[in-house]
């Protein structure tokens, strides 16, 4: 792979998010875009609030803020869907999903507000998919019953629970806040309130990690119950703790060998046990595994993401966007009253083909009637040059009605799309680098999840090795 330019040091890994990125983004009017919603959209909602800093997370989050503070971006989170809620139509949420951070950090009065508010801004149907994500902290609130009626109350019907690892060792060195115990302490609540439809995240190339604990891991979790899996390879950035673990010392992190390994022996237990992979990275025993998944891949065209919170991001009229970064700044916008819209950038017809591929890759693939409805010309023809190489060795396949990713081409979806971004996109991007002189600290590099044109974790970056442009942000 390392002769097609896709296989990237550990400390470089990282999936794309959106396109294009947020470094190739400018300042836009969201009334511009906002008001041209789909009718169905999927929708996302971010709490931003942690107990204790996990190593690996590279999200928006504060840890153990004040009460004061919690309410107040309540308050905020409920003004921004109804201010956006309204430019955009109030649409019908196709799924719902409540991200973070720590959605179940909030109380449950705070879960009840929130979800009022989100069903005086959307449409929410007996059909809409809403997903909330748990950590396994929550069993130490003295609450945490209410605040699990509360969410269910609230109407959930698909639960995501942090697990990451089932080894004390790996879960103290992210810092996660619980112990394997009380992993199943949760899952029993959970059965014990009927919960059936549970996702449960998983990390490999964590730190302590090797094959024999990563398949005690998944075996585990399946002999007590779970069907549903979203599992991922650990990824880096600048800003993250864990990053400097890596560099301090990598010998206590799986190898890139050892991280393939990883990925093949998932999909092979897996198959083994009646699971089915889909999208690329989840894992159901059923038919689907969530439809929030599947969509937010393969219709973002025809039902739009949504963002409310900080640091959301969206894609809405043919823009991709960003929410406000900070909580601080994110408040501010709406208690001004606007819109919380930070950065975004307005696709052509070719820069939409080409997220369409990247993100279907990922998914169902790229079914090549569907792309020629909608944009005139047959997906393999209009990105030969590019997908050749992957077809020639293996990792794609481009049959008479889809193009695929093979199971040897799985794990590099993500570097076979960055093959796919434009000269001009990536020209943005390496403009906007140049005008970055801290990796750790500038939200344009914080905020940016994607990994095109990046600059390497402990990248030497100063004012004296990158001057910063003249004008730039």
């Amino acid at each position: 792979m390392a002769e097609l330019g896709i296989l990237q040091p550990i400390e470089n890994y990282y999936l794309i998010g959106t396109y294009p990125p947020l470094k190739a983004m400018d300042p836009v009017d969201p009334m511009e875009f906002l008001p041209k919603a789909t009718g169905m959209c999927n929708v996302y909602l971010h709490i931003p609030f942690c107990e204790q800093r996990c190593t690996f997370c590279h999200f928006a989050k504060e840890i153990l803020p004040e009460d004061q503070r919690v309410a107040r971006y309540v308050r905020a989170l409920r003004e921004d869907l109804a201010m956006v809620g309204d430019l955009a139509g109030r649409p019908t949420a196709a799924t719902v999903y409540f991200g973070g951070g720590t959605p179940s950090y909030l109380n449950a009065e705070q879960i009840t507000e929130v979800s009022r508010s989100l069903r005086a801004a959307v449409g929410v149907t007996a059909e809409t998919e809403m997903t909330f994500e748990l950590h396994p902290s929550v069993i130490d609130a003295p609450d945490y019953a209410d605040r699990l009626d509360a969410v269910a109350e609230a109407g959930v019907n698909r639960w995501v629970f942090g697990v990451q690892a089932m080894e004390d060792q790996i879960l103290g060195k992210l810092n996660r806040g619980h112990t394997a115990a009380d992993v199943h302490r949760l899952l029993g609540m959970l059965s014990e309130r009927g919960v059936d439809n549970l996702s449960v995240d998983l990390i490999f190339g964590l730190p302590y990690q090797n094959l024999q604990n990563w398949y005690t891991s998944i075996r585990t979790l399946v002999a007590a119950g779970v069907k549903k899996f979203n599992i991922f390879p650990l990824m880096f950035k600048q800003a993250d703790p864990i990053s400097a673990h890596y560099r301090k010392n990598p010998e206590i992190f799986p190898g890139n060998r050892d991280r393939l390994l990883m990925h093949f022996a998932t999909e092979a237990i897996m198959k083994e046990i009646g699971f089915r992979r889909g999208p690329l990275f989840y894992y159901a025993q059923d038919e689907h595994h969530s439809r929030q998944q599947e969509s937010k891949f393969d219709s973002t065209e025809d039902i739009n993401l949504l963002p409310f919170g900080v640091s959301g991001f969206g894609y809405v009229g043919h823009t991709q966007y960003y929410n406000e970064c900070t909580v601080g700044g994110y408040m501010d916008a709406i208690e001004s009253g606007r819109p919380p819209v930070w950065r975004g950038a307005h696709l052509s017809v070719e820069e939409r083909m080409r997220r369409a591929v990247m993100f279907a890759l990922r998914s169902n693939g790229v079914h090549r009637e569907e792309f020629r409805q909608r944009y005139g010309v047959d997906p393999a023809e209009q990105f030969a040059a590019e997908l050749r190489p992957f077809v020639d060795n293996g990792l794609l396949e481009i049959g008479a009605g889809v193009i695929s990713v093979t199971d040897r081409g799985a794990p590099f979806a993500d570097s076979v799309a960055i093959k796919l971004a434009s000269d001009s996109v990536r020209a943005r991007i390496r403009s906007t680098n140049l005008s970055i002189t801290d990796l750790k600290h500038d939200p344009l590099d914080r905020y940016d999840f994607s990994p095109i044109e990046r600059d390497p974790v402990g990248a030497g970056v100063s004012p004296v090795t990158r001057p910063r442009l003249s004008g730039a942000h």
